[in-house]
Order: structure tokens, then sequence, then C-alpha cells
């Protein structure tokens, strides 16, 4: 079931895991919004759809889910997995755990990259 998400995600958003030295770390700069890509409405639609948890932009990171976001913070050299002011979707499968972060730029209105990670539930 994780392999099913992440599939599709991969294959509407372009994303790519080879920028990173984690292969479980997948990246879509500019996926959303830009050109011919889905707005970033229609994005978090469509995360919605594949994840069973949303935390909404502005809303504190939930406590439980700290430790496991933390298995991925070394990996990106600009940016933590997720900041206070972007919406994250996750789904549990067993101790499996797929995380999508969406990352509206700073620079250009409307436009969002997109971050999605697998691995394991830590507590």
């Amino acid at each position: 079931m994780p392999e099913e998400v992440i599939k599709d995600l991969v294959e509407k958003f372009n994303l790519k895991n080879d920028l990173t030295e984690n292969i479980r770390i997948w990246v879509g700069h500019a996926k959303i919004g830009y050109r011919d890509r889905p707005t970033i409405q229609e994005a978090k639609e469509f995360l919605s759809k594949h994840f069973e948890h949303k935390v909404p932009e502005g809303t504190p990171t939930p406590e439980s889910l700290r430790k496991s976001l933390s298995q991925w913070e070394n990996f990106h050299p600009f940016q933590k997995v997720r900041e206070l002011d972007q919406p994250l979707y996750y789904k549990i499968h067993g101790q499996k755990l797929i995380v999508a972060v969406i990352w509206p730029w700073q620079m250009k209105k409307g436009v969002a990259s997109l971050m999605l990670y697998e691995g394991r539930v830590l507590e």
C-alpha cells in the first residue's frame, strides 16, 4: 500500500529521489503551480485523497510525529522536514511512515515544491 502512494505521487508531481543521499526522499522543486502543474489547492486535494492525516499550515507538528520526522532532518541542505507555514500529510502503515510536505515558494506566489519521505515510525 505505501508503494502505491509513492508511485502515484512520483508520477503526478515528477518527483526525483536522486537529489539527496537518502533514496527514500523524493523532491519536486516547483512541481506545484508552475506552468502546467497542479495548483497548490489541487495538490492539497490530491494529497488529501492519498493520506489519512493532515497537519494544516500554521498548526504545530504533532508531538507524536516529531521523532519520526527527525530521521530526515540532515539530508536536505537548506531545509528541515517541515516549517510551521507548510501543510503536512502523512500515512502510517504498520511501522512504515510516508510524509508529504508542500513548500510554498517565498519568491513566486502560487508556486511550491513537494517533498515526499518514507521511513519508519520512531517512538
